[in-house]
């Protein structure tokens, strides 16, 4: 894959087209860079240094040992006084925000690829992932090959690549982009979250289509309220999207919504729900039946409507595939037809059936839902197509939310038989305190705390009687475990096709 020789003069100029740009000095305008790092311990001679505030360190507090021990780095800095503090002969550019000048620059490294792609962009608390792996699809049936970003990895053509976060950081970004240019994708399809947009990832990424899927409590470890929470996800509205894009909207945000949602030619999509008004260009999905291997689904939206049956069950994530179904609908009219539905793949750990159970007369199901609204969702869905006793096995993850843990219990204990409080990523936190906090939302009697999650899958597996169903939720597609700072292999699918081996005949 070529990439571009970051020039001194070329690097102004990107930062002067990003707008960014506040002061520089060029000592020679054609001074060559072998790279750039926003890393202090990675810095070489030679290479440009990009400095930025952190959540828990200044970069910019390492520029004067760096200065004293590479005569040739290059700097982009933030902070006035830094810029200051340079000599005459040192490449410095003063910045607005070094994360977004990050962006830009990634961009320019790897020729703009985004420039050569159809981008849509995905936001929501829920729904995400699946939006996206369901445009890949629909997409797929329609001969257009898409590149597809998120938390279950990054698929491009018949290879997948693991994803290091919801949305990779510049480098990693602007690289895959430009890898789907080589390999002749036309579209690409992401997951925008609202850590990326804070951190200003996305440099100079517009996209032609986005879509909400939904908006609930989380990341509050990061976000100050949910009010700030919601604003950094608007943002891929009201700065990131091309002036003809393509936009759908959950009816469900209505309340979240600020005026110009609704000035600006946005479409929503819903359920026909009783005494809501719905406009023109509104959308309305209704799901007719559903079993965990099927879904009957019906959209209608205008004078289009599809109807058809989906190879696999979750009726909850009908609204996703609506979204994703309205996106593609909007960019390529009139191509999409419920006559190649029944290739659409389900989305990996998403609602996801362990097939061996069902020859014991289990429905043991594995679900991402790790926040209070998807266990929500996902219990309630679970409850209606059980007969016998409902089993949730699920955990928090440490150093992230805890207001959310209670909350989480209560929503598990709503109408769960039995429940087993175990680990998922307790990372640094003592795992029995993180099911503490899961138990202060829980009343005595429904559960039992189990802190070895392959423990908990066991015991639940070997006591469930034929009828029963088993929710195994919060990590879904993850094949790994992080305990204090170390990964271990675990995906909870695997482990359920284990213990299900060692399952007593009943």
């Amino acid at each position: 894959m070529l990439t571009r020789k970051l020039i001194a003069q070329d690097i102004v100029h990107v930062l002067q087209k990003s707008g960014l740009l506040l002061q520089h000095r060029i000592p020679r305008v054609d001074q060559p860079f072998d790279g750039h790092t926003t890393h202090s311990n990675r810095v070489q001679d030679g290479s440009l240094f990009i400095a930025y505030k952190g959540v828990s360190f200044d970069a910019h507090g390492a520029i004067p040992g760096l200065q004293e021990q590479f005569a040739g780095l290059g700097f982009i800095v933030e902070q006035q006084d830094a810029f200051e503090q340079m000599s005459d002969q040192t490449f410095v550019c003063l910045v607005k925000d070094s994360r977004d000048a990050w962006g830009w620059l990634a961009a320019h490294l790897y020729h703009n690829p985004q420039d050569q792609l159809r981008m849509i962009g995905i936001t929501g608390t829920n729904g995400k992932t699946s939006t996206v792996w369901f445009l890949g699809q629909l997409l797929r049936t329609l001969g257009e090959p898409c590149l597809t970003m998120g938390t279950i990895g990054v698929y491009c053509g018949e290879e997948k690549f693991p994803a290091t976060h919801t949305t990779p950081d510049p480098d990693e970004l602007f690289r895959l982009l430009a890898l789907a240019v080589e390999k002749g994708v036309t579209w690409a399809a992401m997951e925008v979250s609202s850590h990326a947009v804070v951190q200003r990832r996305l440099g100079p990424l517009r996209f032609d289509a986005a879509g909400f899927t939904s908006f609930s409590r989380d990341h509050l470890d990061f976000h100050k309220d949910m009010d700030e929470y919601f604003a950094a996800k608007w943002e891929l509205f009201s700065h990131l999207l091309k002036p003809d894009a393509v936009a759908w909207l959950s009816h469900d945000l209505e309340g979240w919504l600020p005026p110009d949602a609704f000035t600006r030619g946005f479409h929503f999509y819903g359920t026909a729900r009783q005494g809501r008004t719905l406009q023109t260009g509104d959308a309305i999905f209704e799901v007719a039946s559903m079993t965990l291997q099927s879904t009957d689904l019906t959209v209608t939206s205008g004078s289009r409507r599809w109807q058809g049956r989906l190879p696999f069950g979750a009726d909850f994530a009908m609204a996703n595939f609506t979204a994703a179904l309205l996106i593609v609908e909007g960019l390529l009219p009139g191509r999409t037809s419920a006559a190649d539905w029944s290739r659409i793949e389900p989305v990996p750990g998403r609602f996801e059936p362990v097939p061996e159970a069902f020859a014991e007369g289990l429905a043991v199901i594995v679900d991402y839902a790790h926040t209070p609204d998807a266990l929500d969702k996902t219990v309630h869905k679970l409850r209606e197509l059980t007969k016998g006793q409902l089993w949730v096995v699920f955990g928090c993850g440490g150093d992230r939310d805890r207001g959310k843990r209670p909350l989480m219990g209560a929503v598990a204990e709503k109408e769960a038989d039995v429940i087993l409080v175990t680990s998922d990523n307790p990372r640094s936190e003592d795992p029995q305190a993180i099911i503490q906090d899961i138990l202060g939302g829980m009343s005595q009697g429904k559960h039992k705390a189990i802190v070895d999650r392959e423990a908990a899958i066991l015991y639940a597996i070997q006591q469930a009687k034929s009828g029963d169903s088993i929710l195994i939720a919060g990590k879904g597609h993850e094949d790994y475990q992080i305990i204090g700072k170390e990964k271990f292999p675990f995906d909870d699918r695997q482990v359920a096709s284990r213990c299900l081996r060692t399952r007593p005949t009943k």
